[in-house]
């Protein structure tokens, strides 16, 4: 017999090889530390339903705020019915299928545990549009600037720290150092300023 993983050919007695029952192990090992996890995720009202108008009149209510988050609740209804070794699962016909199944259950829990992917953030393009707001100024025009728009008292010996530590380097020299407000909020922001 022919293991019955998508792309695996490798000759085996069950329906799935040894190599792809370790790997459906690995997967069935993740549930129950992702378990608790999900009992949070599931009593966390971080999905809520907008109240409505029913029929568009304006005379009855959607209804209330979702009490519980219910993908949550159905990932961890679905991960609870794993109950069996992935060697177990290797003698069902569908073991292929079953394995591809807990994957997805498993993806879907973390994802669904730790939120959505932070967006890649172009930093380039965040210093170019603050640029034009807020372009590289010498020292005695952007301590004022920073006190009125970022309520940070900062002098003008934090920015020669700052300098002589690396923290920040001047984006013009000419005719006297100037700095961008950005690159000095993450100096000040750093742990060991200032």
């Amino acid at each position: 017999m022919i293991c019955t993983s998508i792309n695996c050919e490798t000759p085996t007695e069950l329906y799935l090889c040894n190599q792809c029952v370790r790997d459906m192990q690995a997967w069935i090992d993740q549930i129950p530390a992702l378990l608790p996890e999900l009992d949070v995720t599931i009593r966390r009202q971080d999905v809520l339903r907008k109240a409505g108008n029913e029929g568009g009149n304006g005379t009855g209510g959607g209804g209330s705020a979702a009490p519980i988050n219910l993908d949550a609740w159905q990932l961890k209804i679905n991960l609870s019915s794993v109950t069996q070794p992935a060697a177990e699962y290797a003698k069902d016909q569908f073991a292929a299928g079953i394995a591809t199944t807990i994957q997805d259950w498993v993806t879907k829990a973390e994802r669904i545990i730790s939120g959505p992917e932070p967006e890649h953030v172009d930093h380039a393009a965040v210093r170019e549009r603050v640029e034009n707001i807020a372009p590289p100024m010498p020292t005695r025009q952007l301590l004022p600037w920073l006190k009125e728009h970022a309520q940070l008292a900062i002098t003008s010996q934090h920015i020669r720290n700052w300098v002589r530590r690396g923290h920040l380097h001047p984006a013009k020299l000419d005719p006297s150092p100037a700095y961008r407000p950005h690159d000095v909020l993450a100096a000040y922001h750093r742990k060991d300023t200032p």
